[in-house]
């Protein structure tokens, strides 16, 4: 019966491994590109906000804190941006964190069971409770690595941020918009 219940471990996960790979391998240029553009606008988006603050200081020579509190309004599309960014750059490691998790999970499982059906049971002592707790506090970094992860990409999928990223990414181009008027009253 037990080992009814136990998943097979031949060529069909290897293939599935080996097809998972394969599709985040064709997603990883797209992905590269749009984390590029995305600093890109954040880049651009935060040398418009220092333009703004700057004429807005000394050029008009409003008070710094009125012109803190405009920067404080047109800062949040920027924030969205910058968590998107994060999270694409968070999404180019995916591959290799999938292929080493499933590699060191399968050799993990294996071994145990190697082991117990061999009749190894661990003893238990002092070295052995300190190499379990090591062990735990380990997989406990893993996990939360991973969980950190799945958080991180999880604004790609919600689908009011992509739209909020949409506006922002508008915004960012009337950002510039300003930025270009105000050089060119500036200038006359």
């Amino acid at each position: 019966m037990a080992d009814e219940d136990r998943t097979p471990d031949g060529p069909t996960s290897a293939a599935k491994q080996g097809q998972l790979i394969s599709v985040l391998g064709r997603l990883m240029p797209l992905i590269d590109s749009l984390t590029d553009k995305l600093r890109n606008v954040l880049l651009l988006g935060v040398v418009i906000l220092g333009w703004i603050a700057v004429w807005l200081i000394f050029i008009q020579g409003w008070s710094p804190l009125i012109a803190l509190m405009i920067l404080g309004v047109a800062a949040p599309p920027l924030l969205l941006i910058l968590r998107f960014w994060w999270a694409l750059d968070d999404l180019q490691d995916l591959p290799a964190t999938a292929d080493r998790m499933l590699t060191d999970a399968g050799g993990q499982v294996q071994t145990t069971l190697q082991d117990l059906r061999a009749g190894k049971m661990p003893k238990l002592g002092a070295i052995a409770s300190a190499k379990g707790l090591w062990s735990l506090g380990a997989l406990a970094g893993e996990a939360r690595e991973l969980l950190g992860s799945y958080v991180n990409f999880g604004i790609l999928l919600n689908p009011l941020a992509l739209g909020l990223g949409v506006l922002s990414l508008l915004f960012v181009l009337l950002l510039t918009a300003v930025g270009l008027i105000l050089a060119i009253v500036t200038a006359l």
